[in-house]
């Protein structure tokens, strides 16, 4: 590719046609509620590969950004919504214990002053949802098996394009992941393109971009490739804070 800048990894032109899952799914998180991070991982893919929000599992293992982690290192994969649940829990059965003190204070309520500077902020307030520019398609092709969110499913979407098609960001973003580390999708590039979304491209031949690398939508990120003996196939998800959503919602319609 003349004029290119990317620097191509290490991954090989020539695959093996295999791959040890051919399908792309969520992995269940492990009786332990325990990861730990192999060479090659980043807190994304940890995040990713269990269906997880990252910002979630960053804060329940106090991990601040740019969200370091460490071959060996252990990181917790429950708690968070746990910890709320069993909270949610906690305040009702209080409330079931405490209900006849309460009935009792409300014939003779104390004024409570609320100060004119305490104001509710929505939790999701601090969230920009928007991505930068619109979202576009990262092949020009069909798609051959569409997104399901059940049972053992396609988390994403399948497009069959031509041989050697560039598989290209579908918004602007950084790469936070690009590696072979997860079992099910071949040679994988994560993108983060706010703190909401992710997309995630698989079954790529070659990655052409590195971890950490900004992009802008229509960048190349990698070569097609496929799965088995179903090629030049691109697997392409989109992750809305940490849970699959069928890509379609947000692709412009094909013509």
């Amino acid at each position: 590719m003349t004029g290119c800048s990317y620097e191509i990894l290490h991954y090989s032109a020539k695959s093996n046609g295999t791959y040890a899952s051919n399908n792309a799914s969520v992995s269940s998180i492990p009786s332990s509620g325990v990861h730990r991070v192999q060479s090659g991982e980043t807190l994304f893919s940890i995040a990713f590969r269990y269906g997880l929000d990252y910002r979630e599992l960053a804060d329940s293992n106090r991990i601040d950004a740019p969200y370091i982690i460490y071959p060996k290192q252990k990181i917790r994969l429950t708690g968070t919504q746990k910890s709320t649940a069993v909270s949610a829990d906690n305040s009702i059965e209080k409330e079931v214990q405490n209900d006849a003190n309460v009935k009792k204070i409300a014939s003779n309520p104390t004024p409570v002053v609320i100060p004119k500077s305490a104001k509710t902020v929505p939790k999701n307030d601090t969230r920009n949802e928007k991505i930068s520019g619109d979202w576009a398609w990262p092949v020009d092709g069909q798609v051959a098996r569409g997104f399901s969110n059940t049972g053992v499913s396609s988390k994403g979407i399948d497009i069959k394009a031509s041989q050697g098609a560039l598989v290209k960001a579908a918004a602007d973003g950084t790469v936070v992941y690009a590696g072979s580390g997860l079992i099910g999708y071949g040679n994988l590039v994560i993108v983060k393109h706010n703190d909401v979304y992710l997309s995630a491209y698989a079954y790529n031949e070659r990655i052409l971009v590195k971890e950490k690398q900004n992009v802008r939508a229509g960048d190349s990120l990698a070569v097609i490739g496929g799965k088995g003996n179903d090629r030049p196939l691109l697997h392409f998800e989109v992750r809305r804070d940490g849970q699959p959503i069928d890509p379609l919602d947000v692709l412009p319609k094909q013509n």
